[in-house]
């Protein structure tokens, strides 16, 4: 995801989505989270923490307003000043500490290209790769060097390799020429573009650095992408956020999103616990489709059959189960019991979480559902047509029709469907989201157990 501009909504409605960032789900933040909205700080204390926290699986490139000279123009010196007055100069010189070393270039599997603006006719990854960034405190006013008659003056080739990084933008036309729009960069065409990428054998060169009113944009024959996550960034309406999901065989998935008026003005506690709440809720469906493995290794450790273990064994057993390298001992409060006077873990309350595991009847079922989780996600990705993340009436009504025409007994009138959406809406907003999609079969396979339907 790139071009966040500050905004807090949206960058927890892309964790919404795509699932909280860890070792098993990557992210690349590509510059630009600063200036022109109002949560610099918050969007940038988040980044950082979770770039300390997974230094291999989320990492956050360096864009044009990761700068010194940008921040006092756009807005985040500003909102220092507001939000810690005298103190304001202080901090943003660790912010600025910390601009100063963000990389200007990731790379993927040897294949996908990221940076933030684009390339020109003189970009050279190898040279790039030796450039002592930290110098550069602002791309508007490179570090002077003294040369031979001992004058100073600007190193020009570096200076145009980062300048050109994280200032251009791509055009249709062939060749490379100043983008005097921006007053920096180039405007790069498909030849530039497609030689660097040829010459390191990458597929594909991702950017941001610009709005775009579906979020993102497809050029140069598909091989270069713009990607831009900050949604209703001039106004209400104007535009949507969107990120990118990597496949296996690098090939892009593009999600749409737009983060609503009534989920901005959710207080901040309230937006992170949908966050929260949503990756509780995902992590306890892998410990309800893991169950009878959990039950084993907590059975191992409890070999008079007390119900209860320590809590070193339990995160042991959670860990080796799940395989999931989590912070268990202070996610244990949402996930299982403890007794107050000896410290140890109720294994048996894992699994009574009612939403998860319905009645004893059914478990087999239910627990085949989240097994299948994978297929129902694949299902609802090809009823998703807009690769919104919603499922619409209409994309529901489509999807049911294409069945129909596969199985003749299967036939829904426009009723009947509009109470099948009305029953998979359970937050009633007028759409579906995965989660509701999945529940509605787990509730399905409850009141068949019951002998309802």
């Amino acid at each position: 995801s790139s071009g966040i501009n500050a905004e807090y909504g949206d960058l927890l409605m892309i964790f919404f989505k795509n699932g909280l960032p860890g070792n098993d789900n990557p992210y690349i933040i590509n510059g630009d989270f600063v200036d022109r909205g109002p949560a610099s700080v918050e969007v940038s204390i988040l980044l950082f923490s979770l770039s300390l926290l997974y230094p291999n699986s989320f990492l956050v490139n360096r864009g044009n307003h990761e700068d010194v000279i940008m921040n006092k123009r756009y807005g985040f010196t500003t909102e220092l000043v507001k939000k810690y007055g005298t103190l304001a100069n202080r901090i943003s010189k660790g912010f600025e500490g910390v601009f100063r070393v963000l990389p200007l270039i990731t790379v993927v599997d040897n294949s996908v290209l990221i940076c933030h603006g684009g390339v020109s006719d003189i970009t050279d990854l190898q040279y790039i790769n030796q450039i002592p960034r930290h110098k550069y405190a602002s791309i508007l006013r490179p570090p002077m060097k003294t040369n031979a008659d001992g004058e100073e003056e600007v190193d020009l080739i570096e200076w145009r390799q980062m300048l050109d990084l994280l200032w251009s933008d791509p055009k249709a036309a062939l060749g490379c020429e100043p983008n005097t729009f921006r007053g920096g960069g180039t405007y790069f065409g498909p030849d530039i573009s497609g030689g660097i990428l040829d010459k390191h054998n990458f597929k594909l060169l991702i950017r941001s650095h610009e709005c775009k009113p579906d979020g993102y944009d497809v050029v140069h024959d598909g091989r270069v992408i713009t990607v831009f996550s900050a949604s209703n960034y001039y106004e209400a309406g104007s535009n949507l956020g969107a990120y990118i999901k990597l496949l296996p065989n690098h090939k892009p998935q593009f999600i749409q999103f737009s983060a609503t008026e009534n989920t901005k003005q959710l207080p901040l506690c309230s937006r992170v616990s949908k966050v929260e709440s949503s990756a509780l809720r995902d992590l306890r469906t892998q410990m309800f489709a893991n169950k009878g493995r959990l039950l084993a290794a907590f059975q191992s450790h409890d070999p008079e059959g007390t119900g209860f273990i320590s809590m070193n064994e339990w995160a042991e057993s959670m860990s080796g189960v799940l395989n999931l390298d989590l912070p268990w001992r202070t996610l244990r409060s949402k996930l299982a019991e403890q007794e107050e006077d000896t410290g140890k873990i109720k294994y048996a309350t894992c699994f009574t979480d009612g939403n998860l595991e319905g009645s004893i009847a059914n478990k087999q079922v239910t627990e085949t559902i989240y097994r299948q989780r994978n297929i129902l996600e694949t299902i609802f990705r090809l009823l998703d047509t807009d690769n919104s993340g919603l499922l619409s009436r209409e994309e529901l009504r489509a999807g049911c029709e294409l069945l129909a025409k596969h199985n003749g007994s299967i036939s829904l009138s426009s009723d009947e469907l509009d109470n099948l959406v009305d029953t998979m809406d359970i937050n009633k907003d007028g759409e579906i989201n995965f989660n509701e999609f999945l529940e509605s079969f787990r509730m399905v396979d409850n009141k068949f157990a019951n002998g309802n339907m």
